[in-house]
């Protein structure tokens, strides 16, 4: 007969993973709003004439386009990070329960 299959959970790999994902999406976040302080202080670009105007409109499009991309990312590794912290502790309650159920079910059986 053979054994049943076990299944192991390293729980501060998980929490460790999940403190490291938020981490970087917090460095991530700091990162890309001092590059948005900095395309603030550069100012608008010049509409002098129908090519600048057309530059300055592509560029808007581009970098709205660009910065929700990023900011969508930096909000799923953050939430992904708060996720797996929360696994590990939902792993740690699962195995308190269960190792007290068999504890009282080894009471029962004594």
């Amino acid at each position: 007969m053979n054994p049943l299959p076990t299944l192991e959970v390293r729980r501060s790999t998980l929490k460790g993973a999940g403190r490291q994902a938020g981490e970087t999406a917090t460095h991530l976040r700091g990162a890309l709003d001092e590059l948005l302080a900095a395309i603030s202080a550069a100012g608008p670009i010049p509409r002098n004439d129908d090519i600048s105007a057309m530059i300055a409109a592509a560029y808007a499009a581009i970098h709205e386009i660009g910065i929700g991309s990023i900011e969508s990312a930096v909000a799923g590794l953050g939430g992904h990070g708060e996720r797996l912290s929360l696994m590990a502790t939902e792993y740690a309650a699962a195995e308190e329960d269960t190792e007290q159920v068999l504890e009282n079910v080894d009471r029962a059986w004594a």
